[in-house]
């Protein structure tokens, strides 16, 4: 079975991932975690590359370069895929003795969430409204705090509450719905691309409703 196979079968399922995630950034990202496992990359350089790549988006939009800027959004989700896979690929395979995963899902999380915060602050100050970045770089460090919250008081039960609540209003579907990574990058796109601060507004909203519900979720918890 070559690399290529072999990081198919380590992905997560479309019962395990959200649906835009799932169909299409892990669709890309699977090419450039079978070029990483060439070069033999470890995944916590992987995930600091999430920040350098936000970093890049924010430079271009500095330079007015807004197509290439909302077109360079989606790069962070598909290496945030690929650090995953690769750290899955490497335990299978066992092909890189010097790879060691000690605190990298924790590095995973923390690259991620800087790189978008940073990403949406300076959106909404190149597209001309301070206030409408800070209201989405607020909604996304409360929504960090409520999982993080979550997941040490909670644990597995963080996962039944939210698969409850989205069969309560969907049923019984194949997949996770609700404002993921994948759709808040979806956004996030179409504001810089078409230079939008209303588009921006509608992610400032959405990210403070989901922590919002998400703590009204845990409440009885």
């Amino acid at each position: 079975m070559g690399n290529y196979q072999t990081l198919k079968g380590l992905q997560k399922s479309a019962a395990q991932d959200d649906y835009i995630v799932f169909y299409l950034y892990r669709k890309i990202s699977i090419f450039f975690s079978l070029l990483f496992t060439k070069l033999s990359i470890h995944p916590n350089y992987i995930s600091f590359s999430v920040i350098f790549a936000d970093l890049f988006v924010i430079y271009q939009m500095y330079l007015g370069n807004w197509i290439l800027a909302g077109i360079l959004v989606n790069l962070a989700i598909v290496l945030d895929c690929c650090d995953g896979e690769m750290a899955r690929f490497y335990t299978k395979t066992g092909s890189n003795k010097r790879i060691s995963f000690t605190y990298g899902q924790y590095i995973d999380e923390v690259a991620g969430f800087v790189g978008i915060t940073i990403l949406v602050l300076f959106a909404g100050y190149f597209l001309g409204n301070i206030w409408i970045g800070i209201a989405g770089m607020f909604g996304l460090l409360m929504n960090f705090g409520s999982s993080f919250l979550a997941t040490n008081l909670f644990k597995e039960n963080k996962k039944k509450i939210a698969i409850e609540f989205e069969e309560g209003i969907f049923g019984k579907i194949k997949g996770r719905v609700g404002f993921s990574n994948g759709f808040q990058r979806i956004l996030i796109t179409i504001a810089v691309l078409f230079q939008s601060i209303y588009i921006l507004l509608v992610f400032g909203v959405l990210i403070n409703l989901l922590w919002i519900l998400k703590l009204w979720l845990y409440r009885k918890q």
